[in-house]
């Protein structure tokens, strides 16, 4: 299992705590203009912000572990349109188009 480093990227805050990358800097902004009264804890570092494991979990008040990786199902294997399904899509767009 993966570990989760010690100082994230805004983004990679974002995929820990599942919320997306837009409101990770929305609240990383908040945190700098409330001076860390509120927001997602971040720390500059040169123009670029970082986010310190240990100030995310204590924000969160609980330790983070990084996801088990998820198994590809062996008997899925890679998925291709035949060429009946992708004629079949291109009469119903011309379908579509034609109206």
């Amino acid at each position: 299992m993966p570990e989760i480093p010690d100082v994230l990227t805004v983004a990679e805050a974002a995929t820990v705590l599942r919320i997306g990358r837009t409101a990770a800097y929305q609240l990383a902004r908040q945190y700098l203009a409330t001076n860390g009264v509120q927001g997602l804890p971040v720390r500059r570092v040169g123009r670029q912000l970082r986010v310190p494991k240990d100030l995310l979990e204590a924000w969160l008040g609980t330790a983070l572990h990084a996801p088990a990786p998820s198994e590809p199902d062996p008997a899925s294997g890679p998925r291709t349109r035949s060429t009946r399904q992708r004629s079949q899509t291109d009469a119903q767009l011309k379908l579509i188009a034609n109206d």
